[in-house]
């Protein structure tokens, strides 16, 4: 009995330090799954409207001079524009979002949506009316300003250091760099 007296500290700090350990290891764990699962969210989402963007910019390229989209034909263009599967895409990815997200995350999702739903207007357009040049460039900055604007959303998020610069492949938001319409 004595022994087993003895040792009883011993057995009480091992069995602390596992019970500390697992605990630890859950809590770490959980964690790596939330933020790994927003990640996938936010890309799944950023993804998904941009295959919507690049499709109205490509219906809308024959417009745009200098416009290096790749064109789509406006009719079949439409038509996808239209079908569920798009919409699917950005509705299950905003639906994931929703989920996982914080407040600050999501509304910046939402004004991100809101600047591509914009830019649909401009693909919607009849041959019988102008094309508006100007309309589209001031839009397509503001999509990009609400990209930026999501993208340091979910990088605070994550605890990402913030970017300095615009994340488009091509614009320089107000930095005089490459442009392309």
């Amino acid at each position: 009995m004595d022994n087993l007296l003895a040792q009883l500290p011993a057995l009480i700090g091992v069995t602390l330090g596992v019970v500390g350990t697992l605990a630890t290891t859950m809590a770490t764990d959980a964690a790596r799954w939330r933020r790994e699962r927003f990640h996938d969210a936010c890309l799944r989402y950023t993804r998904a409207l941009r295959r919507y963007s690049q499709l109205v910019a490509g219906i809308t390229a024959g417009y745009r001079p200098g416009a290096t989209t790749p064109p789509v034909d406006p009719v079949a263009g439409l038509a996808r524009l239209s079908g569920e599967e798009l919409d699917r895409a950005v509705t299950d990815a905003w639906e994931e979002l929703c989920l996982l997200a914080d407040t600050d995350t999501v509304a910046a999702a939402r004004r991100m949506r809101a600047a591509a739903k914009r830019m649909e207007g401009f693909a919607r357009v009849g041959i019988d009316t102008e094309f508006d040049g100007d309309g589209w460039d001031s839009e397509a900055l503001k999509l990009r300003r609400a990209r930026d604007a999501f993208y340091a959303a979910a990088r605070s998020r994550m605890g990402v250091k913030a970017l300095s610069t615009s994340s488009s492949l091509i614009h320089q938001d107000d930095l005089g760099g490459p442009s392309r319409r």
